[in-house]
């Protein structure tokens, strides 16, 4: 279900891990008795890779060195122009002014472990970056599709003092990439200090390395939902030392056969009052995800999940009063009828979909559907809807969905889907059952297919064998990017994403522009995804 950054592409880590060893102290090194004060400052011993060197170094003062600011009760601003980099606002490398032509790594996120010292603790990141992509394309893709930079760790006890997993970045990158990792360094006293926004679930360590050998070390707790902390160079007694930085590292000490989750969204420079504006609140992505237990970042405006609900008739809305584009309960139409069709009659035609070629699985339905069966509407009597079977081979997507405008050429066997602007429905209604939780995906074409579902915009409807109706406006679409954009989608899909031998019903009874109520009458269980029904049309 996961996937493991060994070195988040190989060429990522040239960047990174040439200087990781010296998280794994050895044999002199007493590990410090984590789970103290939040904001306690700890007196570390820092070791070389292992050449037997290693350098004290002298902690900070007291626990109120570190300062805490949240968004929920700050008073005074934050002075923004401290902020390196905030992943709210589409940033992905933090600004540390020492690589603007984005050449030598500095700025860039990486992935660290206890693994260079014999640890054998396991780093996973969310599927987002393709086959030989760039680090910077893989960490910009992170950082879009958490909204943060957000890792998992899977703590294993190996030969290693400590047991970690945690992320960075170099302040000056390296001298020569590709060639030579030397580390280069950055003088960063003018920053006076630090200030993070994390999430986490386990205390987290701040590192600054002076150089290969030695760091400087404050702890920071765990905190459920995003919080800034900043921390003075002088309050890590590391005045000095700013002048002369390899690397800032976030640490996660943890415990054999544990786990632990990391997010981090912005960092800037020392301001007692703070430096970055994040927008937005921690999420921990459900079971129902591919990505179970991440902590992302989603907008302060989003909501989790599309809100919904039945009553028994009564004082409660009808489904098919928010079904004016779609409606099973009545004699059902062939197409969904969204009124931006681009003049070649090939909008709202159904299909379903999946990634066939690699082998993700198959959607069985009682008919087939799509334009070249424009004859076949059975499947719409027999389902009330459009109704199938999704049978997972191995995991990814499956599903049912259409075109909002058609397509560009219908002469075209391969023509691409036509744009259209959706903004003016507000949201969507959807009035569905589904046995597994159900993605609404508002799409774009690319060449050769949709490109990757889990980063377009998507909200999550909860399984439920009987018929409910949800209505969200575009606000509650959660996006890998600072906002839903509904100006240039192609099609709107119901996908349930499955593991290998899955299977998943589904049946789409209703749809509707975006509406304001909520109390919607019960009408039972569907009798197709109750396995009341077969696939066969008798």
């Amino acid at each position: 279900m996961f996937r493991r950054i060994l070195d988040i592409a190989a060429s990522a880590l040239l960047f990174g891990f040439v200087a990781c060893s010296d998280d794994n102290p050895s044999g002199s090194f007493d590990v410090p008795a984590y789970g103290n004060s939040s904001s306690s400052v700890e007196t570390v011993l820092g070791s070389s890779d292992g050449v037997g060197m290693s350098s004290s170094v002298v902690g900070g003062e007291s626990s109120s060195s570190v300062i805490v600011n949240s968004s929920s009760s700050a008073k005074t601003p934050k002075n923004t122009a401290a902020c390196l980099w905030n992943a709210s606002k589409g940033d992905y490398l933090v600004n540390t002014g020492y690589d603007p032509d984005s050449t030598r790594g500095a700025g860039l996120w990486y992935n660290i472990s206890d693994d260079p010292d014999g640890g054998v603790t396991e780093v996973y990141s969310p599927d987002v970056c393709g086959f030989e992509t760039s680090e910077y394309e893989c960490a910009e893709a992170l950082v879009e599709y958490c909204g943060s930079y957000c890792a998992e760790y899977r703590f294993r006890k190996g030969t290693s003092a400590e047991i970690f997993g945690g992320m960075g970045f170099n302040v000056a990158g390296i001298e020569e990439p590709y060639v030579s990792y030397a580390l280069r360094y950055g003088d960063i006293s003018d920053w006076g200090g630090v200030c993070v926004t994390y999430a986490a679930d386990r205390d987290v360590l701040l590192r600054l390395y002076s150089d290969d050998d030695t760091f400087y070390q404050v702890e920071f707790g765990k905190s459920t939902e995003f919080v800034e902390k900043c921390v003075t160079w002088d309050a890590l007694n590391a005045a000095e030392a700013s002048k002369h930085v390899s690397s800032i590292r976030f640490i996660m000490p943890g415990a054999d056969g544990t786990k632990g989750h990391l997010s981090i969204a912005a960092v800037g420079k020392y301001d007692a009052y703070g430096a970055c504006d994040v927008d937005g609140y921690a999420y921990v992505l459900p079971k129902s995800s591919v990505d179970e237990g991440f902590i992302v970042l989603r907008s302060s405006s989003s909501g989790q999940r599309a809100s919904s609900s039945s009553s028994p008739r009564g004082d409660c809305t009808e489904p098919k009063e928010v079904s004016e584009m779609w409606n099973g309960f009545a004699a059902p139409l062939t197409t969904v009828e969204t009124g931006l069709d681009n003049g070649t009659e090939t909008s709202g035609y159904w299909f379903s979909f999946g990634d066939y070629m690699s082998g993700v699985g198959s959607v069985k339905l009682p008919q087939p559907l799509g334009i070249e069966y424009t004859t076949g509407d059975e499947i719409y009597d027999y389902c009330m809807g459009v109704c199938g079977e999704l049978e997972f081979s191995k995991e990814g997507y499956l599903g049912v969905g259409f075109h909002v405008a058609g397509i560009v050429d219908p002469s075209e066997g391969n023509s691409p889907a036509a744009k259209a602007n959706i903004s003016s429905w507000g949201g969507l209604c959807v009035t569905y059952a589904s046995d597994t939780d159900l993605e609404v995906i508002l799409a774009y074409t690319q060449e050769g297919g949709f490109g990757n579902l889990s980063r377009m915009p998507k909200m999550t409807l909860p399984k439920s064998i009987e018929l409910k109706t949800a209505c969200a406006d575009w606000d509650n679409f959660m996006t890998v990017f600072s906002e839903v954009s509904t100006t240039f989608m192609t099609s709107i899909l119901f996908a349930v994403q499955g593991e290998a031998n899955a299977k998943s019903r589904i049946n789409i009874r209703g749809l509707g522009k975006y509406s304001e109520k909520k109390n919607f009458c019960s009408t039972g269980e569907d009798p197709f995804v109750s396995g009341k029904k077969g696939l066969v049309i008798k």
